[in-house]
C-alpha cells in the first residue's frame, strides 16, 4: 500500500516477478468478470460468476491492504491503510464488488509505480554496498592464495591486476597503476597511484599491476564507514518530516469522521467510500522522506557522503562558514623552505631532531619535515616517548634529551608557517614551511558568497602570517590565528546569527565539528576523528562541492515544502468532491495515486541538481 511506512528502507526491491504476476493476475479477473456479466453460478445461485471474479480479485490485491492495516494498528507504528481497508471492506458489504476490485487494484498498482519511483532515487547509494568483492589474491610464502575478502588481516599483502576492484584501505608497496575512484569520491577521471600512495576499498585498478599492505578492512575501510553512514542516514528525519509525522496522526479519525457525516447527510455509501480513499494521508506521508534519500543519493554521486537527512536541511539554512587552514583551504602538503639555527647547529642537526619526533606523525607538517629529511638523506634516530598534544605541538625523548617541536610566533614578509626546535627547553631553531591553498579554494569562497552566506572566516591554529596570507589568497577577510581547540570552540559558540557550518580535517578540528551545527571533513585527508566526528564528508577533498551542496540542500527543503502542501491540497479538494458526489470510488483511486506519484517524481527530480 502506497505510504504504508514513513521510512523508505523497508521497501523491497520492485517489479520481483512474483509480485508483479500475482497483482497483474488479479487485476486481469476484472476483463474477465465483465465478459461473463451477468452469469449464474450453478452450485451458488445468488452470486454470479461475475461476483465471484471480483471478489476473489479484491482477495488476490486488497487483502494485502487490509493485511498492512492490521498488522500497523498492532505494532502501533502510523498506517494509512486501514482508511483503504474500512472503503473495500464497505464495498464488499455494500455488494459494489467492481469498485472493489478496480480500487484494490488501482492502489496497489500504484504503490509498485511509486516504489519504483523511489528506489531509482536511491541508486546511487544501493550500488555502493555491491561494488565490494568477494575475493582476493593474497601474497603467501612466495606464491599467490586466492581467500575471501572477510578472511584478510592487517598487513596482508595483497596483489592487485589491471580492471580488479581493490578490496580493502591501504598502501601500495611495489608498482604503478590508475585507479578509477569513482566509487568512493565521484571523480571520474583515474587517479595515478605508485609506492607509498593510499588506495581504498572499493575503486578499480585501471591498468597496471601492483601490490598493497592492508590497513583497512570491512566496516574501518572507507567504503565500510560509507555505507554504515548510508544506513544510518536512511533511519533519521527531517524537522520537517518530523512535523508531517505528527500531523499525520490526526489524519484517519479525521477522514474516518468526514466519511461517517457524509454518509449521515447523503445516506450515499458510495459518497463515504470514496472519502476514505481518497483521505488516505500516503503523499504527505512521502513528502519528507523520498525527498531525504534522493538528495543523500544525489550528494553521494557527487562524493559527498551525508549522515542524515536533518545535516542536509541545516546546511539550506546556513548563514555562516568557518574553515580550519592546513589541509582544509590549503593542499594540506606543506614543504619545509627554510631551517635557521640559533644554537651553533647546523641544519641537518635541528632537521635531524624534528624528523625524529616526527616519525610517527600524521599532521602535514610532520609529514613535511620528515619527508625533507629523507629527500636531504639526513640520518636520525626515533624519539622515544612521543606525546602530542593537540594544537600545541609534539615531543619525544632523543638521547635521553626531550625534544620538543611547538608551533612558533616567529614571523616573516613571506607568509610561511614556522616551527620552532626545543631541546631540553633551550632554543635550537626554527623550521620554516609553505604551503598552498587548493586551486578551487578562492572561487569556492566566492561563490559561497553569490549565494548568499554572510560570514566567512578562517579558524586556524597556525601564526598570524601565514593565516593572513592564505586569507588574502582565497578573498576571505575574516581570520583567526593562533587558536588552539578550545579557542575554535569559543568562536563557534559565539556565532549567535543563525547555523554555522565548519570545515575541517584533524584530530584537533574534532570538537569544532561537533560543535557547530553542521560539521564538514575533508575525506581523503581527514584524520580517523574528524570523519566519525562530521555530519558530512567530503570524500574527494574538492571544496568547489560547497556550494553545490548548499544549493542541493535548499532545493530539498523546497521540493519538501512544495511536496507537503501539494499533498495536502489534493486530498483537501479530493476530499470535498468526493463527499459532493463528484468522485467515484473507482476515479479517487486514481486521484489518490496521482497525487503520490507526483510527489514522488518531485523529489527525484533532485537526482538531476547540477554540481
Amino acid at each position: 500500500m502506497i505510504g504504508r511506512h514513513t521510512d523508505l528502507s523497508i521497501y523491497r526491491e520492485i517489479f520481483r516477478s512474483s509480485d508483479f504476476i500475482k497483482v497483474a493476475g488479479g487485476a486481469l479477473l476484472i476483463p474477465v468478470a465483465l465478459m461473463v456479466s451477468g452469469e449464474p453460478l450453478k452450485t451458488i445461485p445468488v452470486i454470479s460468476i461475475e461476483d465471484l471474479l471480483l471478489i476473489l480479485s479484491i482477495a488476490i490485491n486488497g487483502i494485502p491492504i487490509i493485511f498492512g492495516a492490521l498488522v500497523g494498528i498492532l505494532g502501533k507504528r502510523i498506517n494509512v491503510d486501514e482508511l483503504v481497508s474500512v472503503a473495500i471492506i464497505a464495498c464488499l458489504i455494500n455488494g459494489n464488488y467492481l469498485e472493489g476490485a478496480i480500487v484494490s487494484a488501482i492502489m496497489v498498482f500504484g504503490a509498485l509505480v511509486e516504489e519504483a519511483v523511489s528506489d531509482s532515487a536511491r541508486n546511487a547509494i544501493g550500488q555502493l554496498v555491491e561494488i565490494s568483492p568477494e575475493t582476493a589474491i593474497l601474497e603467501r610464502n612466495g606464491g599467490e592464495v586466492e581467500v575471501k575478502v572477510p578472511e584478510i588481516v592487517r598487513d596482508d599483502i595483497l596483489l592487485v591486476k589491471a580492471g580488479e576492484t581493490i578490496p580493502v584501505d591501504g598502501i601500495v608497496l611495489e608498482g604503478n597503476t590508475s585507479v578509477d575512484e569513482s566509487s568512493i569520491t565521484g571523480e571520474s577521471i583515474p587517479v595515478a597511484k605508485q609506492q607509498e600512495d593510499n588506495v581504498y576499498a572499493g575503486t578499480i585498478s585501471v591498468d597496471g599491476f601492483i601490490k598493497v599492505r592492508a590497513v583497512k578492512l570491512g566496516e574501518d575501510s572507507t567504503l565500510g564507514k560509507i555505507i554504515r553512514m548510508v544506513e544510518t542516514a536512511e533511519q533519521q528525519k527531517v524537522d520537517s518530516a518530523r512535523i508531517v509525522d505528527r500531523y499525520a496522526a490526526w489524519f484517519t479519525p479525521i477522514i474516518l469522521a468526514i466519511a461517517a457525516i457524509t454518509y449521515l447527510v447523503t445516506k450515499d455509501v458510495t459518497r463515504s467510500i470514496t472519502v476514505l480513499i481518497v483521505g488516505c494521508p500516503c503523499s504527505f506521508l512521502l513528502a519528507g522522506p523520498v525527498s531525504t534519500v534522493a538528495a543523500i543519493g544525489r550528494a553521494a554521486k557527487a562524493g559527498i557522503m551525508v549522515k542524515g537527512g536533518q545535516y542536509l536541511e541545516n546546511i539550506a539554512r546556513s548563514t555562516g562558514f568557518f574553515f580550519d587552514k592546513t589541509g582544509t583551504l590549503t593542499k594540506g602538503e606543506p614543504e619545509v623552505v627554510e631551517v635557521t639555527s640559533e644554537s651553533g647547529k647546523n641544519e641537518e642537526d635541528i632537521l635531524a631532531l624534528a624528523a625524529g619526533v616526527e616519525k610517527g606523525s600524521l599532521h602535514p607538517i610532520g609529514r613535511a619535515i620528515l619527508k625533507k629529511a629523507v629527500s636531504n638523506n639526513i640520518s636520525f634516530r626515533e624519539a622515544a616517548e612521543i606525546l602530542a598534544e593537540a594544537g600545541s605541538g609534539i615531543s619525544g625523548i632523543i638521547d635521553n634529551q626531550k625534544v620538543k617541536i611547538v608551533t612558533s610566533p616567529q614571523s616573516n614578509e613571506q607568509g610561511y608557517t614556522s616551527v620552532e626546535v626545543l631541546v631540553d627547553g633551550a632554543h635550537y631553531g626554527y623550521i620554516f614551511l609553505q604551503d598552498r591553498p587548493h586551486e578551487d579554494a578562492k572561487n569556492t569562497v566566492q561563490a559561497l558568497t553569490n549565494i548568499g552566506i554572510r560570514d566567512i572566516a578562517i579558524i586556524s591554529g597556525d601564526q598570524e602570517s601565514p593565516v593572513k596570507r592564505i586569507a588574502q589568497e582565497t578573498g576571505i577577510h575574516t581570520y583567526h590565528a593562533a587558536q588552539k581547540p578550545k579557542d575554535k570552540l569559543e568562536k563557534i559558540d559565539g556565532y549567535q546569527k543563525g547555523n554555522l557550518v565548519y570545515v575541517g580535517d584533524g584530530i584537533n578540528d574534532a570538537p569544532a565539528l561537533k560543535a557547530a551545527t553542521t560539521g564538514i571533513a575533508m575525506g581523503l585527508r581527514g584524520s580517523d576523528v574528524a570523519l566519525e566526528t562530521a555530519d558530512i564528508v567530503l570524500m574527494n577533498d574538492k571544496l568547489s562541492l560547497l556550494p553545490f551542496l548548499v544549493k542541493l540542500s535548499r532545493k530539498m527543503s523546497r521540493i519538501i515544502k512544495i511536496n507537503i502542501l501539494l499533498s495536502f491540497g489534493i486530498n483537501a479538494i479530493a476530499v470535498a468532491a468526493s463527499s459532493a458526489g463528484l468522485l467515484t470510488p473507482i476515479l479517487g483511486a486514481v486521484t489518490h495515486n496521482i497525487g503520490s506519484i507526483l510527489v514522488v517524481a518531485l523529489a527525484a527530480s533532485l537526482r538531476f541538481t547540477k554540481a
